[in-house]
C-alpha cells in the first residue's frame, strides 16, 4: 500500500510539473518576442554588457516582457520543485513552439503546413523523449566537488562560444549567442532545482549555501547573452540553439550530478536519439520557414539604426 501511495504522489507531482513547464514555456515564449523586439533597438556597442539591460528598463515593451518572463521562471522554478530536471526543461524549451505561431499572429500572417508540420513535430520529440527516458527524482543536494566537475567544463565551453559571438555580426552572432544563452540556461535550471530543494529544507539553508547565490549571477549572465542575442538578430536564428542546448545541459547535469534517472539502456538511447532527432527536425522545418523569416526579418530590419521605443 505504501508503494501504491507513494507512486500516486510521485504521478501528480509529475502532473502538476509538466503543466507548470508548459505554462512556463508560454510565458517564455510571450517574453521572447516582446524583448527580441525591444533589444534590437538598442545600440550594438552595448552588446554583452550591463549598458544593455540598463537601456531596456527604460523600455516598456521590454518591461513586460521582462515580467512574463519572470512569470515564466517562477513557473519552472515550481515545476522543478515537483521533477526532475530531464523531465522539466524539454517541456520549457517547447516555447520555440509556441512562439512562432505567437509572431506569426503578431504580424498578421497565417501559419502554413510547413509551420504547423514543425511545431508538431518539436512537441512530438519531446513527448517521445519523455516517455522513453522515463526521467525519476535524483539527489538535489550533491557536494561541492560534483559540481565543480561538471560546472568548470561546461561554463568554460559557454565562454567560448560567447566570446565567438562577441566576434562575429549579424546572423553568426546571433546563433553563437543563442548557443552561449542556452549552456548558461541549462546551468540556470540545475541551480534552481537544488535552490528549490534548499527552500523546502528551510531558510536558513537558503542563505548559508552558494547554490541560490550562483543561481543569481548565473541568471544575471544568461539574462545579458540573451539579450544581446536578441539584438543581433531575429528569434529564428538564436531561439533554436537555447531550445537544444538548455534541456541537452539540464539532462546532462541531471543524469550526471544530480543522479536522476534516465533510462539510457542501449535500445532505449537510440530511440532518445530518435526523439531528439525528430524534435531538432521540427526546429529545422520552423526556422527554414519563409514565413517564419519574413515575419521576424521585419522586426530585425531596424536593428542597427537605434531610436527610442
Amino acid at each position: 500500500m505504501f508503494d501504491i501511495a507513494t507512486a500516486r504522489v510521485v504521478a501528480m507531482n509529475h502532473v502538476v510539473a509538466i503543466l507548470s513547464a508548459l505554462a512556463a514555456a508560454i510565458c517564455f515564449a510571450g517574453a521572447a518576442l516582446m524583448q527580441q523586439e525591444s533589444a534590437e533597438l538598442v545600440d550594438p556597442e552595448k552588446a554583452m554588457s550591463i549598458k544593455l539591460i540598463l537601456d531596456l528598463l527604460r523600455r516598456a515593451k521590454w518591461i513586460g516582457g521582462f515580467a512574463l518572463m519572470l512569470a515564466g521562471f517562477g513557473l519552472q522554478a515550481y515545476a522543478l520543485a515537483n521533477g526532475p530536471v530531464a523531465l522539466v526543461q524539454p517541456i520549457v524549451t517547447l516555447e520555440l513552439a509556441f512562439a512562432i505561431p505567437l509572431g506569426i499572429a503578431r504580424r498578421r500572417k497565417r501559419a502554413g503546413w510547413r509551420e504547423w508540420s514543425g511545431i508538431a513535430t518539436v512537441c512530438s520529440g519531446v513527448a517521445l523523449f519523455l516517455l522513453i527516458s522515463s526521467p525519476a527524482e535524483g539527489t538535489p543536494d550533491p557536494n561541492g566537488a560534483q559540481w565543480l566537475e561538471a560546472l568548470i567544463p561546461i561554463a568554460a565551453a559557454g565562454a567560448v562560444v560567447a566570446l565567438f559571438g562577441a566576434t562575429r555580426r549579424g546572423p553568426h552572432r546571433a546563433m553563437a549567442l543563442g548557443a552561449a544563452a542556452g549552456i548558461a540556461f541549462g546551468v540556470l535550471s540545475a541551480l534552481t532545482k537544488a535552490t528549490t530543494y534548499l527552500i523546502s529544507t528551510g531558510a536558513e539553508h537558503v542563505l548559508t549555501n552558494w547554490q541560490p547565490y550562483a543561481a543569481v549571477g548565473v541568471g544575471i549572465v544568461s539574462l545579458v547573452i540573451s539579450q544581446s542575442a536578441y539584438q543581433a538578430g531575429p528569434l529564428a536564428y538564436s531561439m533554436p540553439f537555447v531550445g537544444v542546448l538548455e534541456p541537452l545541459i539540464a539532462v546532462v547535469i541531471g543524469e550526471t550530478i544530480l543522479n536522476e534517472q534516465v533510462h539510457l539502456s542501449a535500445p532505449l538511447l537510440a530511440a532518445e536519439m530518435l526523439a531528439a532527432a525528430i524534435a531538432v527536425i521540427g526546429i529545422i522545418l520552423l526556422t527554414t520557414s519563409s514565413t517564419v523569416l519574413s515575419v521576424f526579418e521585419q522586426s530585425a530590419s531596424p536593428s542597427h539604426r537605434p531610436r527610442a521605443a
